[in-house]
């Protein structure tokens, strides 16, 4: 029996050793499936504490510029668009403010690229930073908050003009500084010779000028002269260098030069059946040495002969000077200086030989002749 019983707890062992190892293999597959809801619910709860990390980032940031955005130089991320604009408007402040200075001669007038309407693109700057931000994904959100990734948006920020306030600028100085050109005048109404001088006239060259404002906007410079376009007088000083001023009554002849009184002559004048004209003439003609051509062989001179050359009897004298538009008006020597002081020609106005070459030397043709009844 003893011997059966062996055999038949022997017969059993498959069958136990069999049973244990079913019940081993389902508390291991008990034990992996308990594994794998750990990590699972280990991945879920991760996965939700990076999405509220990233929800709460993303908080942070609602209408700001995310972090890594530099506009001229200046960090704005974590700024209010309102904020950014201050900060990049506020590093551009000197550029914007700096003197700028228009220069004519001792003249000086100040202004700023502000002033003439320059602005800084910081609005346009601060917009695409924005637009930059508004586009970045949850991906995006969650890499910047977990690795430190930034936004990577950099622009420059540049002072911009249009150049209209520069121009308008430069016009007003233009009303400011032009100036007609004027011409020279003589006047003897008072019995003198008196003259007003020619001023030239300029004009601000606008144009040139004012592309010269609005390159110094941008180049740096603190100083632009203003040009200045020259209009000449019609009439200058010149036409009255040599003017000869006749006082009839007086018997002098006076001399300007280049406005001013240098000699004077006694002289004699026409007769009042021969008298000198008045009104202004020039000097059309200059006579060395001149032949005397006899102007009335019907009249007074019938008993003169046709003419009378060069020489010591010579009516003429030494030298004559003929007047325009005066017939046979000019101014010559004469022997007879007794005459002189006096009315005593026939039109003409005689002088001494020595004044009259004197004369003759001074002036050129073309010198201007006022006379006068005084």
């Amino acid at each position: 029996m003893s011997g059966g019983v062996a055999e038949l707890g022997s017969a059993w062992q498959p069958v136990l050793s069999g049973g244990g190892a079913i019940r081993r293999a389902a508390w291991v597959a008990r034990g992996t499936a308990w594994s794998l809801a750990g990590i699972l619910l280990g991945l879920m709860l991760a996965v939700t504490w990076a999405a509220t990390e990233t929800s709460e980032f993303a908080a942070v940031y609602e209408g700001r510029i995310l972090p890594g955005a530099v506009i001229g130089g200046v960090d704005v991320g974590g700024a209010t668009p309102a904020d950014a604009v201050a900060a990049v408007e506020a590093s551009v402040v000197t550029q914007l403010d700096r003197r700028i200075e228009l220069v004519h001669a001792s003249r000086r007038w100040a202004t700023s690229p502000r002033e003439l309407g320059a602005t800084s693109d910081a609005t346009a700057a601060v917009a695409a930073a924005m637009a930059a931000t508004h586009v970045a994904t949850w991906t995006d959100l969650a890499r910047m908050r977990f690795t430190g990734a930034t936004l990577d948006f950099e622009r420059d920020v540049t002072v911009v003009q249009d150049g209209a306030g520069a121009r308008r600028m430069v016009a007003g100085l233009a009303a400011e500084l032009d100036r007609p050109a004027s011409d020279a005048a003589m006047d003897h109404s008072s019995g003198w010779v008196t003259f007003t001088p020619d001023q030239q006239g300029v004009a601000v060259a606008v144009d040139a000028t004012g592309d010269d404002l609005v390159a110094a906007l941008s180049d740096g410079r603190e100083e632009v002269a203003v040009r200045l376009l020259p209009f000449a007088p019609a009439v200058t000083m010149a036409e009255f260098d040599q003017v000869l001023l006749l006082r009839q009554q007086e018997h002098k002849l006076y001399l300007y030069r280049d406005g001013e009184i240098t000699h004077e002559w006694l002289v004699a004048t026409g007769t009042g059946s021969y008298p000198t004209p008045t009104g202004e003439f020039e000097v059309e003609l200059k006579r060395y040495l001149p032949t005397w051509v006899n102007p009335d062989p019907q009249g007074w001179g019938a008993d003169l002969p046709a003419s009378i050359g060069p020489g010591a009897g010579n009516p003429l004298g030494l030298r004559a000077l003929n007047w325009s538009g005066g017939g046979a008006i000019r101014f010559h020597g004469t022997q007879a200086i007794g005459s002189l002081g006096q009315s005593a020609s026939h039109g003409c106005v005689r002088m001494a030989n020595a004044d009259v070459i004197e004369l003759y030397d001074l002036v050129d043709v073309g010198a201007r002749i006022i006379s006068i009844d005084a």
